[in-house]
């Protein structure tokens, strides 16, 4: 029998698929295009992937399915010739915030390799260098000692960030210790101790005190390894000879003038994830939660006396309360009023009321407008101040919740905000795994650098001879790991960066690196827009990675919309030709050539330069509003300084890492939603933001999904379905039985919803270790209403009927109604025709839930406001032909008198800018300055910039 060399799939009928038979050929690069809606994901994903994991899901055990989400059966003939498959998807990263780019590729588990193994510790008072020594090897050494000698074992104890010495030594307790030494003083826990909270104090513990014999070698052993455990995998150990050792006795050993011991380390002693080893404070985050101190107060016009504080902080009601003998107290002992605005008070009371009398004691008054005697007069108290306090109150309730899912209190995380964690300053570890060192540098210092540099480092590292073949095996493997993931395009990012702030196509890229390095053959991947995000200067690099796939012997079929791409494939096949109902067909197949010649491929119209995005006649003068940024330094932004004209079409621009979102995302959008609407977050890094005055709306328009449930729609998000209840409720008919408009809704129980399958048209039924089968609701057969509900009807058509009418149809139906005519019209321009009112949001691609978005404004342009729209990356998902209409739409609102802001590396959307801010002129250190601004054609003059090279080719 012959070797298959083709992927068959005959009589695909998923989603808009009609009856979709096709051949993919094998250990070849295919890319599956066509406008968006076409139906590509449901070929690529739903039919090829969902049946290769569907199979080799059946081959394992009913016990193992059971515990694995089972795969619902692609409407499909059959697919014959498939591989073991592997999606890369765009979704975005973990939303976890422990996972970072080093757990995500596994890069860090190699680096806490090469730590444990040829690590450097040093001592945490003087930093000599100290080499690693078991616990045998520790006692071994102490029993050299002379018969009679004795010994203590101490650690030291660093008090809790944030916490008092009290906490401290009560967590001690709670582990068994009995004996310290506080600033060399013997003392006993068993004792009240008192220790002066505003000084730092030298604290050890005493672990153990041994007389050395004969036979106290196993003890000692045991003794120090006990130690390390108690002490959450401490890793340093002081050896203190009473009455003092020997001459040379630490040497080589340990440091000779602190007498501290590197004990064993293990890789999890620099994992961030275990709690033994994670920053006491973040807990291994690198964040923590701080009280940000103007979001305590409300009212900032108003008096304190009469609310200008949050509640939580000072209640105005509780006459008799001790929150009113502490304000007014702190009012007669600092001379200030509680009946002055709280804006007019001086900076210096702020300061008090936030972060407390710093020591000084205050006596409690009376309140003279007080009924009853406080508790607390008479006594003379030190005030923390509001934030300390909320930061205590917020700590204890995370301790005291259980471990399986913190309690965090609501009113409190009001007033917060994520800051870096003030303990490790983002490091995640304790500060004791940090004096661990590989080449001078500790774990953290590598995990920040970009990997370039973090490339050039491991390169110069050489290895003490006992190590040395060890490491160099960790580090061969770290090199051949990180080289990937530049040669990727992927230079600027660090190990340390979190996914969650990955876009997409990064960590699409990331993945795609991690499936080079395991190098198998004779897998099928299957990628979704690997392009996305990229600058065209970066593109080959993606395209260079799945050529790697294919000779590896590996079939890659890619889901794209790039022209490069496109180009660069084996075999192209076009899904169309167009979106929804009017596409599911494949149009044409086979070489670039082919489809360049296939008069209906819209593709090929581009490809052939038969069909161009023209570049507009006339650019919009810019006028004398500018929105100003000043000092932007977020990220690795330099001190950017940058006027951004209002009233035009503005493209932000720049090879990745460069500094755009950091810019605009970071910094414009919430430095404006803080000034438009007192937003409680916190803008990047910079001086001023002026210019907020000048315009009345920020509205971020971006691809996450409209809705989350099944029974949003596009006619509920853009508010048609109100007026079509409202349309169904006045029929004589409903109002003689009594209908309201909300009857007619999916959501409304009781209503004229179909109650057996709630509105939704399928039942669901959850099998144990099979997929879940969806069936066709018994008694609504699918119409989602009563048959009562489907008796009212308008010219004939029940709500079903309204509901499973395309946009198309929907703005004929209703072309009497203007409100109606109006907002479907706006819809049918921006190619979304063919959406059907009642589609499920759960179902709409990035592509087409940013487009709904968009025709929702559109229909809301009011003639004298100005609102600024912001959009990073729009043409993710979308065809040429879509992207058309997307600049049709964004001209519009342009033209409503509104300003436009886009992050984009499309150079089609670049060339129809007015004014287009580049940024770089590299990513990562090598960008954070703007290069170049001005009309593209302006730009493109510029030679520094990698962008206008590329406007260049395009502007001709």
């Amino acid at each position: 029998m012959s070797i298959r060399t083709s992927i068959e799939i005959s009589g695909a009928k998923q989603n808009n698929l009609k009856n979709v038979s096709v051949e993919i050929p094998r250990d070849k690069l295919t890319v599956i295009t066509g406008v968006s809606g076409s139906g590509k994901s449901s070929l690529a994903f739903d039919v090829i992937y969902g049946e290769g994991q569907r199979r080799f899901l059946d081959s394992i055990s009913n016990f193992a399915k059971s515990r694995i989400s089972q795969l619902k059966k692609a409407k499909v003939d059959y697919v014959r010739g498939l591989s073991p498959v592997i999606a890369i998807e765009q979704k975005k990263g973990n939303n976890n915030p422990r996972s970072t780019v080093g757990t995500v590729t596994d890069t860090n588990d190699y680096l806490r390799l090469l730590f444990a193994t040829a690590g450097t510790g040093h001592c945490p008072e003087c930093s000599k260098p100290l080499r690693q020594l078991s616990a045998a090897q520790i006692a071994e050494h102490i029993t050299g000692l002379p018969e009679g000698t004795v010994i203590e074992l101490r650690a030291p104890v660093y008090k809790i960030y944030g916490e008092d010495y009290s906490y401290t030594f009560q967590q001690l307790r709670e582990k068994g210790f009995k004996h310290l030494l506080i600033d060399g003083e013997p003392v006993s826990l068993g004792d009240e101790l008192e220790t002066d909270e505003s000084k730092s104090h030298v604290i050890e513990i005493v672990i153990d005190r041994i007389t050395l014999r004969h036979d106290t070698y196993i003890q000692l052993t045991k003794s120090i390894e006990a130690a390390i455990l108690a002490l959450d995998e401490d890793i340093m150990i002081k050896v203190e000879v009473m009455g003092g050792a020997p001459e040379g006795f630490y040497e080589h050993f340990a440091c000779p003038d602190h007498h501290f011991f590197l004990c064993d380390m293990q890789p999890f002693h620099f994992s961030f994830n275990t709690p033994a080893s994670a920053c006491h404070t973040c807990l291994g985050v690198g964040m923590s939660y701080v009280v940000e101190p103007h979001f305590l107060v409300v009212a900032p016009e108003k008096s304190i006396s009469r609310g200008a504080l949050k509640n939580t902080v000072f209640n105005t009601s509780g006459k008799d309360s001790y929150r009113t003998v502490l304000m007014y107290s702190l009012s007669q002992k600092y001379n200030f009023s509680l009946d002055t605005p709280f804006h007019e008070l001086p900076k210096e009371i702020h300061e008090l009321l936030f972060f407390g009398s710093r020591g000084e004691l205050v006596p409690m008054l009376q309140p003279p407008f007080s009924q009853k005697k406080n508790w607390l007069t008479g006594r003379d108290r030190t005030f923390a101040g509001f934030v300390h306090e909320m930061e205590s109150w917020y700590k204890h309730y995370i301790r005291k919740s259980s471990t399986t899912e913190a309690f965090e209190p609501t009113f409190i995380k009001d007033c917060m905000i994520e800051k870096i964690c003030p303990e490790c300053s983002g490091a995640r570890l304790k500060q004791q795994r940090l004096q661990v060192t590989v080449g001078g540098k500790n774990i953290d210092q590598l995990s920040r650098m970009q990997l370039q540099e973090l490339l050039a480092f491991l390169t110069t590292l050489r290895f003490e001879q006992e190590v040395r073949d060890v490491a160099e095996t960790i580090v061969r493997e770290l090199h051949t790991r990180i080289s990937l993931l530049i040669e990727i395009g992927l230079h600027y990012i660090n190990l340390g960066r979190r996914s969650d702030s990955i876009s997409g196509g990064e960590m699409q890229r990331i993945k795609m690196s991690t499936q080079i390095s395991s190098e198998l053959m004779g897998m099928l991947y299957i990628m979704d827009e690997p392009s996305i995000g990229l600058h065209p200067r970066d593109s080959g690099r993606v395209i260079d990675t799945m050529k790697k796939l294919r000779d590896l012997g590996n079939t890659v079929i890619v889901v794209e919309h790039d022209l490069e791409t496109i180009g660069c494939a084996d075999h192209i096949i076009e899904i169309g030709p167009g979106p929804g109902i009017h596409g599911g067909n494949v149009v044409a197949s086979g070489t670039l050539e082919d489809i360049k010649s296939a008069a209906e491929s819209v593709t090929g119209g581009y490809l052939s330069g038969r069909t161009v995005i023209p570049v507009p006649e006339q650019r919009r003068n810019l006028g004398d509003t500018f929105l100003s940024i000043q000092g932007a330094r977020e990220n690795n932004l330099k001190d950017v300084d940058l006027d951004i004209p209002l009233n035009v079409f503005i493209c932000i621009t720049g090879v990745s890492g460069s500094g755009k979102s950091s810019l605009i995302n970071e910094i414009l959008t919430k430095q404006l939603k803080i000034d438009k609407t007192g937003a409680r977050i916190v803008a990047g890094k910079h001086d001023y933001v002026f210019g907020a005055d000048l315009v009345n709306h920020v509205i971020n328009i971006d691809q996450s999904p409209i809705g989350r449930n099944s029974k949003s729609n596009p006619a509920t998000y853009i508010g048609l379905y109100d007026k079509i209840r409202d349309l169904f409720a006045s029929q004589p008919e409903a109002v003689e039985r009594g209908y309201q408009s909300i009857d007619f809704s999916l959501t409304h129980a009781n209503g004229t919803r179909c109650e057996h399958c709630a509105g939704d048209g399928i039942i669901v039924t959850s099998l144990q270790f099979m997929a879940d089968i969806e069936t066709i609701c018994p008694v609504c057969k699918g119409n989602r209403f009563s048959e009562e509900g489907l008796e009212i009807r308008i010219r004939d058509k029940s709500i079903s009927d309204v509901l499973e009418m395309t946009v198309e149809e929907a703005a004929e139906f209703f072309a009497d109604h203007k409100y109606l005519k109006h907002k479907l019209g706006i819809m049918n321009e921006l190619g979304l025709g063919y959406l059907t009112l009642g589609q499920s949001s759960t179902t709409l691609s990035g592509g087409e839930a940013q487009r709904v978005k968009l025709s929702n404004e559109l229909a809301k342009i009011k003639r004298g406001a100005h609102n600024l729209y912001i959009l990073d990356e729009p043409t993710t998902g979308l065809h040429l032909a879509d992207i058309q209409k997307l600049l049709l739409a964004l001209n519009k609102l342009v033209d409503g008198g509104h300003s436009v802001i886009v992050i984009e590396h499309h150079l089609d959307v670049m060339k129809s800018a007015d004014y287009i801010i580049d940024m770089g002129p590299e990513g990562g250190s090598g960008g954070g300055y703007v290069v170049a601004e001005g009309t593209p054609e302006q730009v493109a003059k510029v030679e520094v910039s990698h962008t206008g090279r590329y406007l260049r080719s395009v502007l001709g």
